[in-house]
C-alpha cells in the first residue's frame, strides 16, 4: 500500500471510532435524562397528572430528537434517528478528513466539517424538495380523475379513493394511506393537518379547505373541486416553467466551473507543470487552490439562491 492509500484508511478508521463514540455519548445521555425525568416524577407530589402529561409533550416538541423526526418524515426516512444522526456525523467527519488530507494540516478539519455539514443540508434539503414536487404533480392528477368520476355521479368518498389507487406515484399512495387510516377516527380535517408532517404542500391545504368550504356550502360540490383542479394545475404548469428556467441558470453556472477547470489543466501544460507544481506542491498553494474553488462553490450558490423561484 501506498502512503496515501495507508492515509485514507487511518482517517476512515477514525472516522468511525468518532462517530461511534459521538453515538455512544448522545445513547448515555438520553438515557441520564430519561432517568432524571423519572425521578423527577416520583418526587412530585399532588400535582395534576394531566399537567405532567401537558409539560411532557410540550418538551417533547422542542427536543432534538423530535426535530430529526421531522426532518426524516419530510425526508422519507424509515430508519431510526440515531442512525440519521450517525450517518451525519460520518459525513462531516469524512468530508473534514478529505479537506485535512488535500491541505496536509489539521485546518482542514475547520473547514470541511462545517462545509460537510452544508453540503448535508442541501442533499436533505434537495431530497424533501423533490417528495414535495412528486406529491404536488399525483394530486393535480388524482383531483382531475376525482372531479371527472364525480361528474360521471360517483360520490365523493368513492372517487377520492379510486382516485388515490389508481395514481401511479406510490409516494401519493402511501401518505393518503395516512389519510383514510385517521379520518374515520380523528376526522377528516384533523386526518388532513396530519398529513403536512409527511409533505408541506400548498395544494393539499388548498384541497383540503376546498373539501372543507364544499362539505359545509351544500350544492355542487364536484363544481367547488372542478375549480381546485384548474387552480392547482395552473400552478403545477407555472411551477414546470420556472424549472426550466432555473434549470438553464444552473447549467449556464456549471459550463464557466468547466471552462475554469478546463483553463487550469490549459495553462498548466503550456508552462510545462509550473502551475501545477505551485499550487500542489509550494506550502500555500493548496490553500490558494482550495480559496479558489470555494469562492466559485459560493458563487454557484449564490446563483442558485438568486434564481430559485418557489410557487
Amino acid at each position: 500500500m501506498t502512503p496515501l492509500h495507508i492515509d485514507i484508511l487511518l482517517i476512515f478508521i477514525v472516522t468511525c471510532s468518532a462517530t461511534a463514540l459521538g453515538y455512544i455519548l448522545y445513547g448515555e445521555y438520553q438515557r441520564t435524562k430519561h432517568i432524571n425525568y423519572i425521578k423527577h416524577v416520583i418526587s412530585l407530589v399532588d400535582v395534576d397528572e394531566d399537567d405532567i402529561l401537558q409539560e411532557k409533550q410540550q418538551e417533547s416538541k422542542n427536543t432534538l430528537k423530535n426535530k430529526i423526526n421531522a426532518l426524516m418524515l419530510q425526508a422519507g426516512f424509515r430508519f431510526s434517528p440515531y442512525i440519521f444522526v450517525l450517518i451525519f456525523l460520518a459525513f462531516s467527519l469524512l468530508t473534514g478528513s478529505l479537506f485535512a488530507l488535500f491541505l496536509r494540516h489539521w485546518v482542514g478539519y475547520f473547514i470541511g466539517i462545517p462545509f460537510g455539514i452544508f453540503i448535508f443540508y442541501m442533499i436533505l434539503q434537495a431530497i424533501i424538495d423533490n417528495r414535495k414536487k412528486k406529491f404536488n404533480k399525483a394530486l393535480a392528477v388524482a383531483i382531475s380523475v376525482l372531479v371527472k368520476m364525480m361528474k360521471n355521479g360517483i360520490g365523493f368518498e368513492q372517487a377520492l379513493s379510486k382516485s388515490v389507487a389508481v395514481s401511479g406515484s406510490k409516494l401519493f399512495r402511501d401518505i393518503f394511506a395516512k389519510f383514510f387510516q385517521e379520518k374515520n377516527t380523528i376526522g377528516e380535517m384533523e386526518a388532513f393537518t396530519n398529513l403536512n408532517q409527511f409533505v408541506h404542500s400548498k395544494e393539499l391545504r388548498i384541497f383540503a379547505l376546498a373539501i372543507k368550504i364544499g362539505r359545509e356550502s351544500g350544492g355542487q360540490f364536484s363544481n367547488t373541486l372542478e375549480k381546485v383542479e384548474k387552480t392547482i394545475s395552473y400552478r403545477e404548469k407555472m411551477q414546470e416553467k420556472v424549472d426550466v428556467v432555473t434549470r438553464e441558470s444552473s447549467v449556464g453556472s456549471y459550463v464557466v466551473v468547466l471552462i475554469t477547470i478546463f483553463l487550469y489543466f490549459s495553462l498548466n501544460g503550456n508552462f510545462d507543470g509550473k502551475l501545477h507544481h505551485y499550487f500542489m506542491e509550494s506550502p500555500y498553494g493548496r490553500f490558494e487552490l482550495l480559496g479558489i474553488a470555494l469562492w466559485v462553490f459560493t458563487g454557484i450558490m449564490i446563483n442558485k439562491m438568486l434564481t430559485k423561484v418557489n410557487k
